[in-house]
């Protein structure tokens, strides 16, 4: 009975672990692309990966060239603008919506890690942009540019069904216990 109970607990902490996997964030991201331009080398990070039509989270680390010591003194923002044709439907069209060549301001920290600028934005459709992160610090601006490509945006349920298959698998959980519990007790 008590392998039983261990093989149920590895179980359960499996499933669990798996349906979260799609929901759990770190703190910035995967790397998309590095540069070096100017003083400085940047590396762009994006959440999800690959990158979709809907809101995203971009985020970027700034490195002086020479001393490799990281930028935390600067003022930073996100550029989008299309490079590819536009597409007949907009993936997203709510709250936090980029217009093309619209200015978003990143925060030093907003992703959790205090050595990345980042903002959270909406790519309003798929295809090919160009982002370009605006570094001014004493003085002086860069801008380095990159380009991506961004997918179509996952259907909503493609997205939720973690959130949505807990309840599910906790009803078969219990029931099951409770199979186990009267079997058990039929001894």
């Amino acid at each position: 009975m008590f392998l039983r109970r261990g093989i149920c607990s590895r179980l359960l902490c499996t499933l669990v672990a798996l349906s979260f996997q799609t929901i759990a964030r770190a703190d910035g991201g995967r790397v998309v692309a590095e540069k070096g331009a100017d003083d400085y080398r940047i590396v762009l990070f994006a959440n999800p990966s690959p990158l979709r039509a809907g809101m995203v989270d971009l985020s970027v680390f700034i490195e002086q060239e020479g001393k490799r010591a990281p930028v935390l003194d600067a003022v930073v923002a996100f550029r989008l603008n299309k490079l590819s044709r536009p597409t007949p439907e907009l993936a997203w069209k709510g709250t936090g919506c980029v217009t093309p060549g619209q200015s978003v301001n990143a925060r030093l920290g907003h992703s959790g890690n205090g050595l990345l600028y980042s903002a959270v934005l909406g790519i309003p459709e798929p295809g090919l942009w160009s982002l370009g992160v605006s570094i001014a610090r004493m003085g002086k601006t860069s801008l380095i540019s990159f380009e991506v490509p961004v997918e179509k945006a996952l259907r909503p349920m493609q997205t939720m069904w973690p959130f949505v298959a807990i309840l599910p698998i906790a009803i078969f959980l219990y029931a099951w216990r409770g199979f186990l519990l009267r079997k058990r007790r039929s001894k």
